[in-house]
């Protein structure tokens, strides 16, 4: 059992509690973890910038807000043993 004390009206505090929130997920985009929530298919928006380099911090395109496209890159596969190419 919590005790809130707020000069606001309870309806405003407890207002989306029983929404069920999207799930966030970390995402390493560049060598920085963030903390994203998936709003489409392709984009997601960055809650959270979650890197232990507090240079992270101070970069434009990864602050709270921001919103990130889903670009898929493929990369060459090596062959597997046995296999011709």
């Amino acid at each position: 059992m919590s005790i809130i004390y707020t000069p606001l009206p309870i309806e405003l505090v407890l207002e989306g509690i029983e929404k069920d929130g999207q799930p966030y997920q970390e995402l390493d985009v560049g060598g920085v973890k963030l903390l994203v929530e998936q709003q489409t298919m392709d984009k997601c928006r960055v809650v959270r910038v979650l890197s232990t380099n507090p240079m992270d911090y101070l970069k434009a395109e990864f602050q709270p807000g921001t919103e990130l496209k889903f670009v898929p890159q493929f990369s060459p596969q090596a062959p597997e043993e046995g296999h011709l190419t």
